[in-house]
Parts: C-alpha cells; sequence; structure tokens
C-alpha cells in the first residue's frame, strides 16, 4: 500500500505547492540541509508571476535540498512590523535601504509566523521520515540520516551492533551535526518595472534638454523601447534549533519504528521544542533591461529573481561559517610548465566568484570517527582562484553566453599547505 508523508495542519493560508524531486546523486560529504521561501506580495502587479517563478527555480545544488511544503507566506499573514499587516519595504522614488531596525522587525515577524507554523517540527519530521497511511500506522526511521550522513556500512553495523534493543540509537549523537546544519532561507522580493523608471527618465530628458516636440517624441520612443525589471531582494536565514537536549527529549517523548499514535499525536502538537531561530539577512539590488521582442518578460523575471537570491546566499556563506558549502576538488593536474598544480571544483560566480580580489579557500579533508560517527574537517591546505578561469554557473548563463560560461568549474592555484587529492573539499575562508 502506498504510504503518505504526514502533512501537519498549518496556521498560514498557503497557495498550492509543488514537491521537489531529489536529484539522485550520491554525497560522499556532509551538506547542509536548506528550505527556501517567498513573501508572496498579491497586490504586487507582478506577485503572482514571481510565485509561479520562485516555485519553479532549480534547487540550490550545493544543499540538500529539504521542502517541506510551504513555500510561501502571504504578506497579509504577517502581523506586527507596522500598522496593517505586512513587511517594512522599499519604495521606488524613497529610501532604497531599509533600517537596521526595519530589518529586524521583518526577521522577527517572519520567524513568529515559522514558529506559529512548526516548521521546526516538519523538518525534524523530514529528516526523521515520519510518514504512514494515517495518523494511526505513522512511523519514524533513520533512512534520511544514514543516506546523508555518508555513513561507512561497516562502521555504521558495528555502532548499532553495540544496542541490544533498539540499533537506531547509535543515531541519537551521530545525527547531531545533520539537525543543526538545517537552515530556511525566506526572500522578500520587490520589482520595479523598467517602464516605470523610463517615464521618469523620459521627463527628466526633456527638461534638461529642453526638447521640441520632434525631439520629444524620439526621447519617448527610446524610453518605451525598453523592457526589464529592477528588483531589490532582501533574504532572512533562520536555523533549526537542535541539541542533546532538544534530542533526547525527541528520541525519548515521540521517536517510534512502531505505530504509536500518542507518540506520533504528541510530537505534531508540541509547538515548544522544535523552534527556528533567526541568524542574519542580507540583501542586493539586481537589475536587468532588454531591448523589447529580444527577451520573453517572464524569463527576465525568472533570470533576476533567481540572481538576487544566488547573490544573497553567497553573502550569507561569506559571512556565517555555519551556512558555508563544502565543494570537492574534481581534479589536480599540473600546469603547462610542470610546475604548479591546477586544482579544480565545481563552484563560481552563482557562489560569489565573479569577485576574486583577496578570495582564498581552505582545502579540508573529512574524516569519520568509527565509534562516534562524527565527521572531523582536517586542514590540508589553502588555494586561490585563478583571473580569468571562474566558471560562470549562473542561472541563464549558457543561453546569455556569459565569459566562463562553457567551463565546467574554476581553476584555483594552491598557495600553501600539503598534497591535494580529489575528493577533498573547500571551504572559503571568511574575509
Amino acid at each position: 500500500m502506498k504510504r503518505h508523508i504526514l502533512i501537519f495542519v498549518l496556521v498560514v493560508a498557503m497557495l498550492p505547492q509543488v514537491k521537489s524531486q531529489d536529484d539522485g546523486l550520491e554525497k560522499n560529504y556532509r551538506r547542509n540541509a536548506l528550505a527556501t521561501m517567498m513573501i508572496y506580495h498579491p497586490k504586487d502587479e507582478f506577485g503572482y508571476d514571481v510565485y509561479n517563478i520562485f516555485k519553479n527555480l532549480p534547487e540550490q545544488e550545493k544543499y540538500d535540498e529539504h521542502q517541506i511544503g510551504l513555500r510561501v507566506i502571504e504578506e497579509t499573514k504577517i502581523t506586527g512590523v507596522k500598522k496593517g499587516p505586512g513587511l517594512h519595504r522599499q519604495e521606488y522614488g524613497k529610501s532604497i535601504v531599509l533600517t537596521q531596525a526595519e530589518k529586524e522587525a521583518n526577521a522577527q515577524a517572519i520567524l513568529k509566523v515559522l514558529n506559529d507554523a512548526q516548521v521546526g517540527n516538519r523538518l525534524v519530521a523530514k529528516w526523521f521520515g515520519l510518514s504512514g497511511d494515517d495518523i494511526s500506522t505513522a512511523t519514524f526511521n533513520t533512512s534520511l540520516i544514514e543516506s546523508r550522513g555518508a555513513y561507512d556500512v561497516s562502521a555504521l553495523d558495528a555502532l548499532k551492533a553495540q544496542y541490544t534493543i533498539d540499533g537506531t540509537q547509535a543515531l541519537l549523537s551521530a545525527s547531531d551535526e545533520l539537525l543543526e546544519h538545517t537552515f530556511v532561507l525566506v526572500s522578500d522580493m520587490m520589482y520595479i518595472t523598467a517602464e516605470d523608471r523610463a517615464e521618469v527618465a523620459s521627463a527628466v530628458l526633456k527638461v534638461l534638454t529642453l526638447a521640441d516636440e520632434c525631439s520629444g517624441r524620439n526621447i519617448d520612443a527610446m524610453t518605451k523601447s525598453f523592457t526589464g525589471f529592477k528588483v531589490m531582494t532582501h533574504s532572512y536565514l533562520y536555523q533549526l534549533e537542535w541539541n542533546d537536549s532538544i534530542a533526547n527529549e525527541f528520541f525519548v517523548k515521540y521517536y517510534t519504528q512502531t505505530p504509536d499514535i500518542k507518540k506520533v499525536q504528541a510530537f505534531m502538537n508540541d509547538k515548544s521544542l522544535f523552534r527556528m531561530k533567526y541568524v542574519a539577512q542580507e540583501s542586493c539590488n539586481f537589475e536587468r533591461t532588454k531591448i523589447k521582442d529580444k527577451y520573453n518578460r517572464t524569463e527576465l523575471l525568472a533570470l533576476i529573481t533567481n540572481r538576487s537570491i544566488d547573490k544573497n546566499i553567497a553573502k550569507l556563506q561569506r559571512n556565517y561559517p555555519a551556512f558555508q558549502v563544502k565543494t570537492p576538488v574534481l581534479s589536480v593536474e599540473t600546469d603547462a610548465k610542470g610546475k604548479n598544480k591546477i586544482i579544480k571544483a565545481a563552484i563560481g560566480m552563482k557562489e560569489g566568484l565573479d569577485d576574486v580580489k583577496n578570495v582564498k579557500f581552505s582545502v579540508v579533508e573529512p574524516k569519520l570517527d568509527p565509534k562516534t560517527l562524527q565527521v572531523e574537517y582536517d586542514h590540508v591546505a589553502v588555494v586561490e582562484p585563478i583571473k580569468g578561469e571562474i566558471w560562470d554557473n549562473r542561472f541563464n548563463a549558457v543561453m546569455e553566453m556569459g565569459e566562463g560560461a562553457e567551463l565546467s568549474g574554476t581553476s584555483f592555484k594552491q598557495v600553501s599547505g600539503g598534497t591535494i587529492l580529489p575528493g577533498m573539499l573547500l571551504v572559503q575562508d571568511k574575509k
């Protein structure tokens, strides 16, 4: 009989969602887990278009996809920030930067929505495979933990054998690293059309040039021949609260591999144990304008939506070590002179390497402790990207024929340290 994931009843109204598909790739290292959401503004001219684009954007491939069904938070459901519902937002022609107090107010209001919607419960439920035909048959399992933990099978079996009652207890401490690195990114986007800006530009040009009727018509034609958007995107990062105390309470009170309606119901009703915490916020402007009939407007909207979110993620990665990605070394080759080692890795402009000045990466080697199943990372070397050999892996880079889009990865040169081997991991050093 087909088994279905149990869905919590949310207090937040949402639009219909589509489930993300697993990429099917095997990982031999542990990655951060990420769920992404957006704030939906029903009154915005392009609000519904942005919603449709957002839900179909590709997943962040450097993170383990951890979507939980909640992808959209309606602005009308957010309160406590200002008079009436909604968040602080920039307005065209007025302030282009939110104050720190406004950002903090937004972040805390979103945090309340996430916790009221029991997002923490939903993240934990996905980690431990809560599923069943209904609540009376629902059970937990550790399949996802074992899969994403990249555990050596023999080491896992040996550790489980130490427990005579329930072998899954072997994963109690081992799962901590995975759950502690579970994040939710909520993005709020405001769009301004190029036409709106062109109308202002047209008026200004006519005044500045004292244009006659003929030249005035030319200016109108010039400014109206372009289409595009400018977006200001604020991305708010949240992290699942998880520690030994929370883990112990979860496993004692709620975890069950056999149907236990009381335990499962109690887990679903617990609104205090599994909480999210606010980490940080980043924002960016992104603009793209194309001549009309040369670029599909929906495609243009998808481009700047994706790239603006990517830019914020790259900023968060640089500034908050817990959110950083680890990128495997693909190959190590000797340069044409036979002296220097060229290291290649699948990381590029999407991760913020468009500006490589003073950017360095540590090369680390992951080692699994067979007794605890905890992973330690030994420092091996330091590398830096080679200018002119940066992979443009941004959204639609190939279609736009961006410089470096034809590459399959970025090339690095070794600055210091020992022997680098394929499979070791690159971690960007904080500036």
